[in-house]
């Protein structure tokens, strides 16, 4: 035998479950039927036996049922302010569920019932804010996807007519054209074959080695390049081609043209659990607040790409700072989570 208690409870959740198969108003009419006609027809019986007479049973049973119409108007205006929010707020989420969620319900009332309300209202806003962001961020993808394939060619026809131009430049004794095209060969194959978006630092160094071979030969003797990149970092994982557009800056907008030697500096470190990589020059410079800034600094195209691609690729709060002064040079400084392996990449765009 169960105990008393666990038995009341039993057949009081039992209870419930039944009148929950039951809509609103109905259990609102079984409530008032078995809150007023129930005793209605106990008094009138109670007082036919009592008197023994029709006329003082009729009596009061008329006076019963006009104090009845009382608790039946309270228990409509009752019904009515809860089954119309209840409604509004069903219609809502309906057309919520249809896929539009511009809607809200918008209950300016302070019950339980506009406390709900708001909730799902808030909830909804979070939504629309989340598929907008999301939305935005395929959006970005997708127009860097479109300009990588823009600037695509078919890389088995170009590394042909390249080596054929290296033996050209080799037979006619041209060691600076034959290492230029070498490095631009090299640079392309790492770039159009390889399709990871992830490498190595050692192989983005060794990327950026080449793109310097390759300027050297336009820019002889404009700069010299500095490398300072510890081993202990050469091993973690970048979006590839960060530095380069970086790089590129320096030697267009650095170099001077009066036959000075422009120093170039290519550096990382670890910044607490971060890496911080550096491309530093003290070539010409540049006042970030003029006009000419936006092409040099990180208004510019490239570094805007860089900038974008990283906060593509992890939160906010990486990305690409930019420092200039005229005639001290350009400092450009990108901080990168410390990525050892492709499930680093993972856990961290999942946070």
């Amino acid at each position: 035998m169960l105990p008393f208690f666990k038995r009341f409870h039993i057949s009081r959740e039992f209870a419930l479950l039944k009148l929950r198969n039951i809509k609103i108003r109905y259990r609102l009419i079984l409530s008032y039927l078995f809150s007023t006609l129930f005793p209605l027809v106990v008094v009138y019986l109670y007082s036919f036996f009592l008197y023994g007479n029709i006329a003082p049973a009729g009596r009061l049973l008329l006076m019963s049922i006009l104090l009845m119409c009382v608790p039946m108007a309270m228990t409509t205006c009752t019904y009515l302010s809860i089954s119309h929010p209840i409604r509004h707020m069903v219609e809502t989420c309906q057309a919520i569920s249809d896929g539009n969620l511009d809607v809200r319900i918008q209950d300016t009332s302070n019950d339980e019932l506009a406390f709900l309300s708001d909730n799902i209202d808030g909830m909804v806003t979070e939504i629309q804010l989340l598929l907008e962001q999301r939305q935005e961020s395929e959006t970005k993808k997708r127009e860097l996807e479109l300009k990588m394939l823009q600037y695509q060619i078919n890389p088995h026809f170009l590394f042909n007519t390249l080596n054929t131009l290296r033996l050209v430049a080799q037979m006619n004794q041209d060691k600076v054209v034959a290492e230029g095209i070498c490095s631009l060969s090299q640079l392309l194959k790492n770039t159009l074959i390889n399709e990871q978006e992830f490498i190595t630092i050692q192989e983005e160094i060794c990327n950026l080695k080449h793109y310097f071979s390759i300027q050297a030969i336009r820019y002889a003797g404009s700069f010299h390049v500095n490398y300072n990149v510890p081993d202990e970092i050469s091993s973690f994982l970048l979006p590839k081609l960060l530095l380069q557009p970086l790089a590129e800056n320096s030697v267009l907008h650095g170099t001077y043209n009066d036959g000075t030697i422009m120093e170039i500096y290519i550096s990382g470190r670890f910044r607490g659990r971060d890496i911080l990589l550096e491309v530093r020059d003290e070539g010409k410079g540049f006042d970030p607040a003029s006009r000419d800034a936006a092409s040099k600094g990180l208004g510019g195209i490239g570094n805007r790409n860089v900038n974008d691609r990283i906060h593509l690729y992890f939160s906010e709060g990486y990305g690409l700072h930019v420092d200039s002064l005229p005639g001290k040079g350009t400092c450009c400084r990108i901080l990168l989570p410390a990525i050892s392996s492709p499930q680093d990449i993972c856990h961290i765009q999942a946070h």
